[in-house]
C-alpha cells in the first residue's frame, strides 16, 4: 500500500496524483499480485495492491466506508474479523462484504482509534477521515507489517516499503548517518528511523496522525513484564492457560481464511509445536510443511524437520540450498531490497518462501517463541552472569569465561551456552539490556569512529544506539537482568530484525508469514508470567516444553536449538568473493563518502587471508553498499510483474 496527502482533487492535479500512485505502487507490486487500485479521497491519494485472504471478490482496496467519510488501505489481516463483524452488525451497521477491511473501517467510524484495543492480527494501515481532515498511519503491537512516511510539501507520503516511498517526487534521498550507525550495531534500521534522512517508520504499537500540517504520535501498546519477585500461577495452571491461548492463536491464523496455508518447519521445538497444532486442526488433510536443507551439517536441520513431518503426518517439502543459490539471492535481490538488513538468514528464508509460494499463499512460523519464553542461549548466559556476579567481580568473571571458551571446541552453525556466555562477556561491564547487542553486533559502538570517514563520524556526536531500548524500559522498575535483557531483545532483534526478515523474505514472493507465538493475547500472558516458568534453571521455553510433550517426540521437545543461519563466512571467500571485492572497492566506497577505505580493506584482507573471521562485519557493509549504490542510481526495474495502468 502507499499514498500521500496533496495534489488537487481535479484536472491536472488528479492526473499527477494517479501517475505518482502508479510509480509508487509498481515498487511494491510483489506484495499483492491479486490486482491493484487507487482512489483520491478528498485531498488524499490511497493506492493498494492485493494479496487477498478474505472475500477476494468484494473486498478490493482502497475501501470507503458506507458513509463515504473514511477511506482505508490495509496491509495484513484481522484474525478476529468474524467476531468484530458480529459486533459491528450488532451496532446497526449493514456490512456489504465479507472483507476484514470493511470491518476495520466501519469499526473505526464506531469507535475511533479506541478500536485498536479490539484488533487481533497483523496490520499496517492508512486511513483518511474526511470529517476531521485527519490521516492516520498505524502498525500492530509487534510491528509485523512495515509502514514508512515522510513529510512532503503538501503534507505527507507513506508506503509499505521504502522503495515505494522514494518514488514520490518530493521524497528525500540522503542516507541517514546516525541511523547507519544503529544498523552497524543492531543489524537493522530500527524504528522510528530509516536508512534515509527525513523518512521515518511508524513504531510498532503506535499510530501517527497528520492533520492541518501537524504530525502527532500515539503509542497504544508496549511490552511490559511482571517485576521480578511477584508470584505467578502454579506450573499446571500456567501450562493449561498457555496451551489454551497457543491453540487459539494457531486456530485464528489457520481458520480466518479459506486459503490453503502451510508451516515453515525447521525441526526445532517452536515450529514443530505450531505444525502439530495446525495439523490437529485439519485431521485427515495433511498440512504442507517446508524446510531448508544445507550441505553443511553445521547449518542443516532437514533430517529433524523430516522426522517431525513423519510424526505429524504433514505434506513435507525440503528446499535444497547450496552456496550458488544463496549467492544468487544476493546478486539478484539485495540491490533492490527495501532497506539494508544485516541478518544473513534472510537468504535461506527467501529461498524457502519462494518455494513455498508454489504450493500456498501463506505459512505459519515459530517466530517469537525464543523472545517470549526466553529460549535463546543468551538468556541462559544472562542468568549465569546474574548468579556469578554475586560471588565474583566482573573482571575476574570476564577472565574466567574467556579461559573456558578457549578450551572448548568451536562450531560455526551452533552456539553452545558456554560460547554465548563468552560473547556476553564482551559486554559484561555494560547494562544487561545492552549485553545481547554488544555481544552480537557486527561493529561495537567504539569501532565506528575508525570505520567511518571523519565527515560521517562527526555526525555521531552524542549518538546512542540504545535510545529506544531505554524508552521502553522507562516506567518498568524492579526488573531483573534477564527481564531487562528480554525487553531489549524484543525491542530491536524481534521487531526490527526477525520480523523485517520474515516480512521481506515472504512478501517478495507474495507469501504471507503468520506467527502464532506473537498473538497479542499469548504475548501478554507470557509477559505476565514469572521468569521461572519460562527459564527454569538453565532450560529455556520451559512452559512450551511441558505443553508440547503431548504432541511431539521427546527428542524434539528436549532438543537444543540450532538456529536458522547461512554460511556467510564461506560465501564471502567463495561464491560472493568477486561481488565483495567490487562492491567494497576503494573507488566504490569513495563515491559514498561514508566508510574509511583503509579500514574496510583491512577487514577484507583479514577474512580472505584466513587471519580472522570478519564475515559479520563484511556482510553488514556489503548489504549496505549494495543498497546505497541502488539508492544513488535511482529506481530499478523489479523482478515482480508490473501492473497495468491504474484506472
Amino acid at each position: 500500500m502507499c499514498g500521500f496527502v496533496g495534489f488537487s482533487d481535479a484536472g491536472a492535479g488528479q492526473e499527477d496524483a494517479r501517475a505518482t500512485a502508479e510509480r509508487m505502487l509498481a515498487a511494491v507490486a510483489h506484495r499483492g499480485p491479486d490486482g491493484s487500485d487507487w482512489c483520491h479521497h478528498r485531498g488524499v491519494t490511497l493506492a493498494h495492491c492485493a494479496l487477498t485472504f478474505t472475500d477476494p471478490d468484494h473486498g478490493a482496496q482502497p475501501f470507503v466506508s458506507a458513509s463515504g467519510a473514511t477511506a482505508v488501505v490495509f496491509n495484513g489481516e484481522l484474525y478476529n474479523h468474524a467476531v468484530l463483524r458480529a459486533e459491528v452488525r450488532a451496532a446497526g451497521v449493514a456490512l456489504r462484504t465479507g472483507s476484514d477491511t470493511e470491518v476495520l473501517v466501519e469499526l473505526y467510524e464506531l469507535l475511533g482509534m479506541r478500536m485498536l484495543d479490539r484488533l487481533r492480527g497483523m496490520f499496517a494501515f492508512a486511513l483518511h477521515d474526511a470529517r476531521t481532515g485527519t490521516t492516520v498511519l498505524a502498525r500492530d503491537p509487534m510491528g509485523k507489517k512495515p509502514l514508512y512516511y515522510t513529510r512532503v510539501p503538501d503534507g505527507i507520503a507513506f508506503a509499505s516499503e521504502l522503495t515505494a516511498l522514494l518514488r514520490h517526487p518530493a521524497a528525500p534521498r540522503t542516507p541517514d548517518v546516525r541511523a547507519l550507525a544503529d544498523y552497524l550495531v543492531l543489524q537493522a534500521f530500527c524504528a522510528p528511523a530509516s536508512a534515509v534522512s527525513g523518512v521515518s517508520k511508524v513504531r510498532p504499537g503506535s499510530y501517527v496522525t497528520h492533520r492541518h500540517g501537524a504530525l502527532d504520535e500515539t503509542e497504544f501498546w508496549r511490552p511490559a513484564l511482571r517485576p521480578g519477585g511477584r508470584r505467578g500461577p502454579g506450573r499446571r495452571e500456567a501450562a493449561r492457560r498457555f496451551e489454551e491461548l497457543f491453540r487459539a492463536a494457531v486456530a485464528r491464523r489457520m481458520t480466518s481464511t479459506d486459503r490453503r496455508l502451510g508451516v515453515l518447519l525447521s525441526g526445532g521445538l517452536d515450529s514443530s509445536a505450531v505444525a502439530a497444532v495446525a495439523q490437529q486442526l485439519l485431521p485427515g488433510r495433511p498440512v504442507p510443511t517446508f524446510s531448508a536443507g544445507f550441505a553443511d551439517p553445521d547449518f542443516d536441520e532437514s533430517d529433524h524437520a523430516r522426522a517431525v513431518a513423519r510424526h505429524l503426518g504433514t505434506e513435507h517439502h525440503v528446499v535444497r540450498i547450496g552456496g550458488a543459490d544463496l549467492a544468487g539471492v544476493v546478486e539478484s535481490e539485495l540491490a533492490v531490497a527495501d532497506e539494508p538488513l544485516a541478518d544473513p538468514s534472510l537468504l535461506p528464508t527467501r529461498l524457502v518462501c519462494r518455494a513455498a509460494r508454489e504450493h500456498v499463499r501463506g505459512v505459519l512460523t515459530g517466530d517469537g517463541a525464543d523472545e517470549l519464553l526466553l529460549g535463546y542461549r543468551y538468556f541462559q548466559a544472562e542468568r549465569a552472569i546474574e548468579l556469578l556476579l554475586r560471588v565474583l567481580p566482573a573482571p575476574r568473571l570476564e577472565a574466567l569465561v574467556r579461559l573456558l571458551v578457549r578450551r572448548l571446541p568451536a562450531r560455526s552453525g551452533n552456539l553452545p551456552v558456554t560460547q554465548a556466555l563468552g560473547l556476553l562477556a564482551k559486554g559484561l561491564r555494560a547494562a544487561p539490556e545492552h549485553r545481547f547487542y554488544l555481544s552480537t553486533a557486527p561493529f561495537g559502538p567504539g569501532e565506528l569512529p575508525r570505520l567511518l570517514t571523519p565527515e560521517a563520524g562527526a555526525e555521531l556526536t552524542g549518538h546512542d544506539p540504545f535510545t529506544e531500548v531505554a524508552r521502553l524500559l522507562r516506567g518498568q522498575p524492579g526488573l531483573t537482568g534477564v527481564q531487562r535483557s528480554q525487553l531489549a531483545v524484543v525491542t530491536h532483534f524481534l521487531r526490527d530484525v526477525i520480523l523485517t526478515k520474515t516480512d521481506r523474505g515472504g512478501m517478495r514472493s507474495s507469501l504471507e508469514l503468520r506467527s502464532p507465538f506473537l498473538d497479542l493475547d499469548l504475548v501478554e500472558y507470557g509477559n505476565s508470567l514469572p521468569t521461572g516458568l519460562k527459564l527454569r534453571r538453565f532450560t529455556g521455553k520451559y512452559l512450551l516444553r511441558q505443553v508440547a510433550a503431548d504432541w511431539l517426540p521427546p527428542s524434539v521437545v528436549q532438543r537444543t536449538k540450532l538456529g536458522f543461519r547461512a554460511p556467510v563466512a564461506a560465501l564471502l571467500r567463495g561464491e560472493l568473493r568477486p561481488l565483495l571485492l567490487d562492491t567494497l572497492s576503494p573507488s566504490s566506497l569513495r563515491r559514498g563518502g561514508l566508510f574509511d577505505t583503509g579500514a574496510v580493506r583491512l577487514l577484507i584482507d583479514d577474512h580472505l587471508g584466513g587471519r580472522r573471521d570478519t564475515s559479520r562485519k563484511l556482510w553488514a557493509l556489503l548489504v549496505y553498499q549494495l543498497w546505497f549504490e541502488s539508492l544513488t542510481a535511482g529506481p530499478r526495474a523489479l523482478e515482480s510483474p508490473a501492473y497495468p495502468a491504474l484506472s
